[in-house]
């Protein structure tokens, strides 16, 4: 029968080896992702272009015009949102020059819909506002936008793009460091496409002059680029680069009118702020160190047991004992003497 000791250590060891396996195997079943906040502070994304292209919507229809133009996008949080689902309304607006009134607005449209919190996948559709005095659209969102998944990965996600109303790839680019964090570059083109035959929306189309005095039918072309500057730890959007080409095409493609050429970088402002928000994303600290001790305890269990299962302590005690009754032998024959 084994000595006690040997028994106790052997408990330990399998002690130690059920906390070590624990605290391995706890990502897949707790959960240490950052969740998106329900109370956003600084979620604006503001790009800038000195020589853009617009179309203006004034009381006689549409005039075109060409200077500074601000891209803005901004996002809220606001009911209902628990602890899963944040409900997300995103506004989207274009300005000329620096955008610091009404007058300057050129165009502007809202998004309200529910996001999972951790990978940023849209719940349910979206409401769209465009128009005053029309009624909202609805739009399926279908891949991300502004929230990446947390823990993103180094491959393609799907992206959407507000104009297509779809979504269309984004490739992982590379790995940069922007102030002490991990961001990831995803680069995301859109070849020309025809929004006309997508939907139906003011502003897909218009009409060319022939030179017969007549009328032709023009479509809206979308077109361009995207660079997205993912916090990796997070999924929140960090940065946008982009360069969109939008034009009015006649039915054979051929490019008649500008309609929004803008090529703009997220300012500096917007992008410390954005990463100081994702910063303050908040992590279930409580299972980390959880997970922490228990792996730890289990390390320094399975060692003790480990030891003691091998019998290396019993040998050494017996060395000691036997050293001791040596010693008070002597001391016994030393004394008879």
């Amino acid at each position: 029968m084994l000595p006690k000791s040997r028994i106790f250590s052997v408990l330990l060891l399998g002690l130690g080896v059920a906390l070590v396996a624990a605290g391995i195997a706890a990502p897949a079943f707790l959960d240490f992702s950052p969740r998106l906040p329900l109370e956003l502070k600084n979620t604006t994304w503001t790009l800038k272009d000195d020589s853009a292209d617009s179309q203006l919507v004034n009381k006689d229809g549409t005039s075109p015009y060409s200077g500074p133009m601000t891209y803005q996008i901004n996002a809220g949080i606001q009911e209902p949102s628990d602890e899963d689902t944040a409900t997300l309304r995103i506004g989207e607006t274009r300005l000329r020059g620096d955008g610091q009134g009404l007058d300057d607005l050129s165009q502007a449209q809202v998004w309200t819909y529910p996001i999972d919190r951790l990978s940023g996948e849209a719940e349910a559709e979206a409401s769209l506002s465009h128009t005053l005095a029309s009624p909202e659209d609805q739009v399926a969102i279908d891949g991300y936008w502004l929230k990446f998944p947390a823990d993103a990965e180094k491959t393609n996600y799907p992206v959407f793009d507000p104009t297509l109303r779809k979504a269309v790839d984004a490739v992982f680019e590379e790995e940069t460091e922007i102030d002490g964090r991990t961001v990831y570059r995803y680069h995301q083109e859109i070849e020309p496409t025809n929004v006309a035959q997508l939907y139906a929306a003011d502003g897909n189309t218009t009409s060319f002059p022939k030179e017969d005095g007549g009328q032709e039918p023009g479509y809206l072309m979308h077109s361009g680029s995207r660079d997205f500057y993912v916090d990796q730890a997070t999924g929140l959007v960090v940065g946008m680069d982009m360069d969109i080409d939008d034009y009015y095409a006649d039915r054979e493609g051929v490019g008649r009118e500008r309609a929004f050429v803008f090529n703009g970088a997220t300012s500096e402002e917007s992008r410390a702020a954005l990463i100081a928000e994702a910063k303050s994303f908040p992590r279930n600290h409580v299972a980390e160190l959880a997970r922490w001790a228990a792996l730890g305890i289990g390390i320094v269990l399975t060692f003790i047991g480990v030891i003691g299962a091998l019998g290396i302590w019993d040998r050494k005690n017996k060395h000691v004992r036997r050293r001791g009754k040596k010693n008070k032998a002597k001391v016994n024959s030393e004394n008879a003497s």
